[in-house]
């Protein structure tokens, strides 16, 4: 196969990731997805296993579990939480959450109560303009996964700027980084991590690993976070608390984190700084 008509693969598999996980919700049907990527439905679900390593029912059903764990932390009903998620029946999305999970939805609502602590956080309340990016996803372990995908779309921003005159690097360039998954809750080795900068210039074109998307704007809650990557975790637990305890509803939208520090590698781990971005409604 040759390098261009792999990237075509790539390209058309990650128009269909992109819109799974901005529809999950709804009715996905493989004729749909198949017109989308461009490709006849009989070849298109061995295209897409063969280049994220898991069948297109498999990955839907596996975004849709996801999506509920950030739920039970808001005291919803699992009835809501099922709807929400696109199952039709209580019954069908408790089969489903307890094959993924291997515990039930009631079992999985009672240990997250369990597992607030006292630790929380105060925001502030922002208002974000959409925001176009450029975007490598990567999966595995997250500090893993931030790494391989950093690792290529650096160099893409870097070339285009020495070799071409683009300024995807500029002083008002913004970099984020968004985890799609719960890292207590999904397999490691299917974590989905996206590195994003800010795309501003229009003459540079998305080619191979290298997708466009937005971050959509609107209302967020804006956290900080100071110290080493590795620690974010734990100011997560802050956040979670938060948004149980302010009673706020969150966006469909996954969490965003935008890293203010220009270059973390010459950058002290005490001194590194995050924001923390949690949709709000």
């Amino acid at each position: 196969m040759s390098k261009s008509t792999k990237d075509d693969y790539v390209q058309s598999v990650c128009r269909v990731i992109l819109y799974i996980e901005q529809n999950y919700n709804s009715d996905l049907t493989l004729d749909e997805l198949s017109k989308i990527a461009s490709f006849s439905k009989y070849h298109f679900h061995r295209i897409f296993k063969s280049i994220v390593g898991e069948s297109m029912v498999d990955y839907i059903r596996r975004v849709r579990l996801q999506s509920t764990t950030l739920q039970f932390k808001t005291n919803q009903k699992i009835t809501q939480i099922a709807m929400n998620s696109g199952y039709e029946t209580n019954a069908s999305f408790s089969k489903a959450f307890k094959k993924h999970f291997g515990v039930t939805p009631k079992e999985f609502a009672k240990n997250a109560k369990l597992k607030r602590g006292n630790k929380m956080l105060e925001p502030k309340i922002v208002e974000l303009e959409d925001i176009e990016i450029l975007y490598v996803r990567k999966t595995g372990e997250y500090q893993k996964a931030a790494q391989e995908a950093w690792e290529v779309l650096m160099p893409f921003a870097y070339e285009h700027r020495m070799k071409y005159n683009k300024n995807l690097m500029g002083d008002d360039a913004m970099m984020f980084g968004i985890g799609h998954d719960n890292p207590h809750v999904t397999e490691v080795e299917k974590l989905r991590y996206d590195a994003c900068i800010s795309w501003d210039d229009k003459t540079v074109k998305p080619e191979g690993e290298i997708q466009s998307k937005i971050i959509d704007g609107g209302k967020y809650a804006q956290f900080l976070h100071k110290g080493a990557y590795t620690e974010l975790i734990n100011t997560y637990d802050g956040v979670v608390n938060w948004i149980v305890e302010s009673g706020v509803k969150i966006r469909d939208l996954p969490i965003i984190e935008k890293y203010l520090n220009k270059d973390p590698r010459r950058t002290k781990p005490e001194n590194l700084r995050t924001e923390i971005y949690i949709p709000l409604v």
